[in-house]
C-alpha cells in the first residue's frame, strides 16, 4: 500500500527534491508550500513523471498560520484518513547577522516560520499519526541547531527545532510515532544554494569547514530523510542526523 507523505516547503529546493524521491519510490506525496503555484507545479511534475495522476497532490499552506495548518490537516484527514510520513522542511534564513545587527522583523520571521511553523505542523502530525497507529516525522534542522553560529535568529530557532524533535520522540515513540531531524551543512539546494552558486571567498571559506571538501547535494539530504522514514530506521528516534560532510566532527 502506498504511503501518504507530507512535505512542507516543497515548492522548490530540498523539499521538491525530497518529494521527487518519495514519489519515485511509489509513495503518494502531499506537496505543501506557501506558494500555491510552486506547489502545484511540483505536484504536476511528479504525477507526469510517474504517469499517475494521484501520485502527488498540492495542498498549499502557511506553516506560520495555525488556521492554515489546521485546514491543511483537515484536508489530509478527509482525503486519506491517515499520514504515514512527514518532512517539516519549510523555513527561512536569518540574514547571517549576529544579535546586535539582527532586525526585529528577521527575528520574528524566523520564530514564526522556523520554530512556530514546525510546532504547528508537529501538533497536527502527531495527533493524526497516533490516531492512525503510528508514523515517522523528520524535521529539517541544521548544523546550527547543534553547533553555535553568529546568525542569531536562525541559530536560536534551529536549536528550538532540535529540542522539539527530542521532546516529541520521548513523548510519543511509545505510541508508534518516531521523530528525528536532519541537520544539513552547506547544501547546493534550498537556503544554501545562493552561497554555493555565488562562489568566491565566502563560499570557499564555508566549504573548508566541511572536511569532505565540498557542499552537499539536495539529493543527499533527501536520501537521509527517506531513510529516517523507512522501516530500516525503525529503532531510530530522537536523533539529529548530521548531513554535513563532517562539519560537526571537527
Amino acid at each position: 500500500m502506498s504511503r501518504i507523505v507530507l512535505i512542507t516547503g516543497a515548492g522548490g529546493g530540498i523539499g521538491a527534491i525530497t518529494a521527487a524521491q518519495f514519489a519515485r519510490a511509489g509513495d503518494t506525496v502531499v506537496v505543501s508550500d506557501i506558494n500555491a503555484d510552486a506547489a502545484s507545479a511540483v505536484a504536476q511534475a511528479l504525477c507526469e513523471a510517474a504517469d499517475d495522476p494521484e501520485r502527488a497532490i498540492a495542498l498549499p499552506a502557511d506553516v506560520a498560520d495555525r488556521d492554515s495548518v489546521e485546514a491543511l490537516f483537515d484536508n489530509i484527514r478527509e482525503r486519506f484518513g491517515r499520514l504515514d510520513c512527514a518532512f517539516n522542511n519549510a523555513g527561512v534564513g536569518g540574514g547571517g547577522t549576529p544579535l546586535l545587527e539582527t532586525d526585529d522583523s528577521v527575528w520574528d520571521a524566523c520564530v514564526s516560520i522556523n520554530l512556530n511553523g514546525t510546532y504547528n505542523c508537529l501538533k497536527q502530525e502527531v495527533a493524526l499519526m497516533v490516531e492512525a497507529g503510528g508514523g515517522a516525522i523528520v524535521n529539517n534542522c541544521s548544523i546550527l541547531g547543534v553547533n553555535g553560529g553568529a546568525n542569531a535568529a536562525y541559530t536560536a530557532t534551529k536549536h528550538g527545532i532540535a529540542g522539539l524533535t527530542k521532546s516529541v520522540a520521548v513523548a510519543y515513540s511509545g505510541q508508534g510515532v518516531r521523530c528525528n531531524a536532519v541537520c544539513p551543512g552547506l547544501i547546493d539546494a534550498g537556503l544554501g544554494a545562493k552561497t554555493v552558486q555565488a562562489g568566491g571567498a565566502k563560499a570557499e571559506a564555508f566549504i573548508k569547514l566541511h572536511p569532505i571538501g565540498r557542499p552537499g547535494t539536495g539529493e543527499e539530504v533527501a536520501q537521509a530523510v527517506r531513510w529516517l522514514c523507512s522501516p530500516e530506521a525503525s529503532f531510530t528516534t530522537g536523533d539529529l542526523l548530521m548531513v554535513d560532510g563532517g562539519y560537526s566532527a571537527r
